[in-house]
């Protein structure tokens, strides 16, 4: 039996496997594209799955009336010709719709659930038609007809959690979204020829127009990054160079600040990291905030290990490293492409080289997740800081109290735990700050609050030191945080962070 009969043979279930791969991946993409304008909270995931779940409710609906007429399989390839159609118009509207509906709408579940309907309802809706008339085309007689619908939604099944394995751990971390979501059209119009290859003219034309068009802008678009990347490096501005990883759309600019060319990291749409290009100074802390982590060295605590929780562009890690020489960091980064673009883009490279951190030792870089690391870590540090984020979003699981407790057991006697946080002083922007000071007040018996900009305006947003030891120190510009008698303490149970974290 050769390769084309056995795939005329079982084409329908060829075709309900890939359309179910491309559902799934779909669905997942959804999420990224959402992510660097709305984040990747609960309130987003619900959104997508939700609005995802009602256009193929409503698909499977109408598909099975579009199932019981006649000229099933010209149906079945129109509904193919239109889902790739859509799926291509959403590659190239993505952005500049996110951004549009970002910027005007201010809730993030209205927002999300809007954004979703307007980009991914449609072609969505229509990958649901073709179930029910697959169905019904495989269908040889009512008397097999649950052996039938049972095996094609087994396959169905299988070939959505292929999609879901493959675009989780294969396509989303490597592939930017846009480029998926070009592929995905290609795909589907593979499908086509499957379910029939006697075509009408315009029908060739119409096949043939999208299958050039995806592949010439899946093309152009990876040409342009590289070219991007190029000049990013070489120091271009009004340029940038986009990447997706596991856990975030990443982006990476120039811009000239005063005097100085700075050099930008943003990983859903939130700064993570700024770096100067300039020689003698790519070592130097842009961000003000980051220079409060040297406040530890003046206690007098005797600070020469220290964990770095949120390596990003390592800014921090790297003016360490170049300022105390006499002194190691261990930077714990979730992210390994992150770790990988901060050795291309923002000079990790040559601080190791610089520095010969491969032969001291003196910076250990670990890729994993900073609560995973807490839980199972056997070292002791003289101080620990905490610079981890989800675009603005704090990571919820490094807040509880059995976090900071983790934290505390990886400290040595006299110990230090630095954290930023981004809060106003009072006001409703405040909460997270105070959820914090409370949570950390239960394990350590001083905790201090120390603004990065100032305490004219209390109601601003601003990066704020949090640092909590068992020792009295005395630093300057601690601001008292008054708590409420029924403040939180956040915990692995309850620890809505997206609710408490301030709203721009």
């Amino acid at each position: 039996m050769g390769l084309g009969h056995i795939v005329k043979k079982f084409r329908f279930e060829i075709l309900i496997f890939i359309v179910e791969f491309v559902y799934m991946i779909l669905e997942l993409v959804a999420s990224r594209v959402l992510s660097p304008y709305f984040g990747n909270s609960n309130l987003v995931w619900t959104s997508v799955i939700g609005i995802i779940l009602l256009s193929s409710s409503i698909g499977n609906f109408v598909g099975g009336k579009i199932a019981d007429k006649e000229n099933k399989e010209r149906n079945l390839k129109f509904v193919l010709l239109g889902s790739s159609a859509f799926i291509l118009l959403t590659a190239i509207i993505q952005e500049n719709v996110v951004k549009g509906l970002a910027n005007s709408i201010y809730s993030t579940s209205i927002g999300s659930i809007i954004t979703t309907l307007v980009l991914f309802f449609i072609p969505s809706m229509l990958i649901g038609f073709i179930s029910p008339i697959v169905l019904k085309l495989k269908l040889e007689s009512i008397e097999v007809a649950g052996r039938t619908a049972g095996r094609l939604n087994a396959i169905a099944t299988i070939g959505g959690i292929t999609g879901t394995f493959i675009g989780g751990f294969l396509l989303i971390p490597n592939i930017v979204s846009a480029y998926i979501l070009y592929i995905l059209v290609i795909v589907l119009i593979c499908l086509i020829p499957i379910v029939d290859l006697k075509f009408k003219t315009w029908t060739n034309i119409a096949v043939s127009a999208l299958l050039i068009t995806s592949i010439t802008l899946l093309a152009v678009n990876i040409n342009s990054n590289q070219s991007n990347a190029d000049k990013v490096l070489k120091g271009y501005i009004n340029c940038s160079v986009t990447y997706d990883t596991e856990y975030g759309h990443v982006q990476i600019y120039n811009e000239n600040v005063g005097i100085n060319q700075v050099r930008y990291l943003k990983v859903n749409n939130g700064f993570e990291s700024a770096t100067y290009t300039d020689y003698s100074r790519r070592y130097k802390l842009v961000y003000n905030y980051t220079k409060y982590y040297d406040l530890m060295f003046l206690s007098d605590i005797d600070i020469n290990n220290t964990l770095m929780i949120g390596g990003g562009g390592y800014s921090y890690p790297e003016h360490y490293i170049s300022s105390y020489p006499d002194k190691s960091m261990d930077v714990v980064e979730i992210d390994s492409k992150i770790t990988e673009l901060a050795k291309k883009y923002f000079y990790l490279d040559e601080l190791i080289k610089e520095f010969d951190l491969n032969k001291t030792k003196r910076l250990d870089l670990i890729n994993q997740d900073g609560r995973v690391y807490l839980n199972k870590n056997q070292e002791k540090y003289d101080a620990i800081l905490n610079d981890a984020f989800y675009g603005s979003t704090p990571i919820a699981t490094l807040t509880t109290i059995e976090a900071i407790l983790h934290i505390k057991n990886s400290l040595n006697e006299r110990r230090l735990y630095l954290t930023n946080v981004i809060s106003s002083l009072e006001g409703d922007n405040s909460k997270f700050l105070k959820a914090q000071v409370n949570t950390l007040q239960q394990v350590f018996n001083n905790v201090y609050s120390i603004p990065c900009k100032s305490t004219s305006n209390l109601s601003v947003v601003q990066n704020v030191m949090v640092i909590a030891t068992d020792d009295e120190i005395s630093f300057d510009g601690v601001y008292k945080v008054i708590l409420s008698q029924d403040e939180i303490i956040l915990t692995d149970d309850y620890c809505p962070v997206e609710q408490l974290a301030p709203k721009y």
